[in-house]
């Protein structure tokens, strides 16, 4: 019984006996062989045997301690490449159910990387991208993906293998190789997507990030790097949503500065701010937990939006209507200004917990107002830069649904509408006044009813509703320049009014009456509007009834 147990036992290899099966190994793979001619050489029985004799009975301390590790792994990556190299050049699909000819390279070649980290993590990883250098595959992308993600899959942390890669990438543009750095950066943007990054750190980002502000900056030259900014774009807009919420927080802080306080070109400009606002998207401002980091962050943004360059004041609105914006209501509702009926449905969906956001608006509520009011009277010219204003207005009223943010906004709006009231009442003197002052006067005015009507339909309150829509019907019989939908160019029929008519502009007392009985006295709501349904020929139930309602109705 003694003898049989021994006979079935695994001995653990020693050092000399573990070196033989390396030197046996290396000669089964033809590591010495040159890589083109490698594939056909090699001994795939043989090496798999004693790969798996070396990964399951060497002990890890000799493993990591003989000189032939490298080796190891280099032989586990040659038979990988042809594993991954046989799945996607199979020659036909009879051959699918079959056994491949390196089916337990995969296996093999992690169970060696097991034996190696932690302690040996940054030499294995060293080693597979020697590997992928060496032997020329960055232009094979897949089987560098696939490569890199067996590599994942064990105990590995991601942050070593990006920060190695980006090094790669560094070394790469140092060398002028942009065709070699383009295939690196095509494989991380793959990596990425896969869900095992979940230990990247905020630090190994800050490489990328360099770089991709410098191809962005160095655009007025297009020189070699600037080829590259839309794949350090791709790669960093995938690792965002990855990011924990510190380390989320820690990297939208330091872009900020980059997007704000550089000098580029305003193209530049809008091409980096795009990847602030998506990390803004994945980030909640308004964290009861972090007061203070998110008054920071609101007082720099509207400092900006004050600003007196525009594509710097822009920047700063869309990146704040995206932090405020908890992507629950239907975009397109806010894209351009509209008038919000009183009896329609509107896909948008109000927030109910908004006590920390409302508390941080309280505190800012002077310096946003101002810094509002100044960017509309210098940057609304263009019909796209008043349409960000409306949405960053229209987003406050929706995350914030409360008496506090409805009652600002109509003072900032009474402001805004008292400031552009003079382009108006001159107009019955046409020499005085620009055509094109007009009409940007008169897009200002509809967007201050577009808003003006979303707070009523939000709130819906009776005596408000009743004096926001006697001046919009007021507006469409006399004035319907006044009113949305903007336009490029307005026509003035013989009947319309285009001269100053109080009743066609709001009026203060009347506004802070309407609001005083909504938020004070708690005057009667409105009732929501239902959400009516839209005819599907999918639904059973209106193909049955279909023609027999037709037919009662006289159709």
């Amino acid at each position: 019984m003694g003898r049989l147990s021994a006979l079935f036992s695994r001995k653990k290899l020693s050092s000399a006996k573990t070196r033989l099966l390396v030197d046996q190994l290396k000669t089964s793979c033809g590591i010495f062989l040159d890589p083109t001619i490698r594939s056909p050489n090699i001994q795939k029985t043989r090496a798999l045997k004693i790969l798996r004799e070396i990964v399951s009975r060497s002990r890890r301390d000799v493993l990591q301690y003989v000189p032939e590790r490298d080796a190891v792994l280099e032989c586990a990556l040659v038979l990988v490449q042809n594993y991954v190299a046989h799945l996607r050049l199979r020659p036909s699909p009879f051959k699918r159910f079959r056994r491949e000819p390196f089916a337990d390279a995969k296996v093999l070649f992690q169970a060696a990387i097991e034996l190696l980290i932690p302690e040996l993590l940054d030499e294995v990883i060293d080693t597979t991208l020697t590997f992928l250098q060496t032997e020329n595959l960055w232009k094979v992308e897949f089987i560098c993906v696939e490569i890199l993600l067996f590599v994942l899959e064990c105990r590995s942390p991601s942050a070593p293998l990006l920060s190695k890669l980006i090094d790669r990438i560094e070394h790469l543009l140092a060398l002028s190789d942009v065709r070699q750095v383009r295939h690196v950066l095509s494989v991380l943007q793959s990596v990425i997507v896969s869900q095992r990054w979940e230990l990247i750190e905020y630090s190994e980002l800050s490489k990328l990030v360099r770089l991709y502000h410098s191809s962005v900056m160095i655009g007025t030259s297009r020189n070699q790097i600037y080829e590259l900014r839309r794949g350090f774009e791709k790669c960093l807009k995938n690792l965002v949503p990855l990011l924990s919420v510190a380390d989320l927080y820690a990297f939208f802080v330091v872009m900020l500065p980059l997007a704000f306080d550089t000098d580029m070109s305003d193209e530049a400009r809008i091409e980096f701010g795009s990847t602030v606002e998506h990390a803004a998207a994945k980030m909640a401002l308004y964290d009861p937990r972090a007061q203070q980091r998110d008054s920071f962050v609101l007082e720099y943004l509207v400092q900006y939006v004050a600003a007196a360059d525009p594509t710097r004041s822009i920047l700063a609105c869309k990146v704040l209507t995206k932090l405020l914006d908890r992507g629950q209501h239907s975009p397109p509702e806010f894209q351009s200004p509209t008038v919000f009926h009183m009896d329609t449905y509107y896909g948008i969906v109000l927030a109910t917990e908004y006590a920390a956001l409302q508390r941080l608006l309280m505190e800012q509520r002077e310096s946003l107002e101002q810094a509002l009011l100044h960017a509309i009277e210098r940057h609304s010219h263009r019909k796209i830069n008043l349409e960000v204003f409306y949405q960053l207005l229209c987003t406050l009223l929706v995350e914030a649904p409360g008496g506090f943010t409805a009652s600002a906004v109509s003072c900032l709006l009474l402001k805004v509408q008292t400031r552009f009231l003079g382009y108006t009442a001159d107009v019955a003197h046409p020499a005085r006044v620009d055509e094109e002052q007009q009409q940007h006067a008169n897009r200002i005015h509809a967007t201050v009813m577009a808003v003006m009507t979303l707070i009523n339909w939000i709130h819906r309150a009776g005596s408000m509703n009743a004096y926001i829509t006697r001046v919009l019907h007021d507006r469409f019989d006399h004035a319907p320049s006044l009113n949305p939908p903007l336009r490029e160019r307005y026509r003035y029929a013989p009947h319309h009014i285009s001269w100053y008519e109080p009743r066609l502009f709001f009026d203060t007392l009347e506004l802070r009456y309407g609001l005083w009985k909504c938020f004070r006295i708690a005057e009667e709501k409105i009732p929501k509007p239902a959400r009516m349904r839209t005819k599907s020929y999918r639904d059973r139930r209106q193909q049955l009834s279909g023609g027999t309602l037709n037919v009662f109705a006289g159709m």
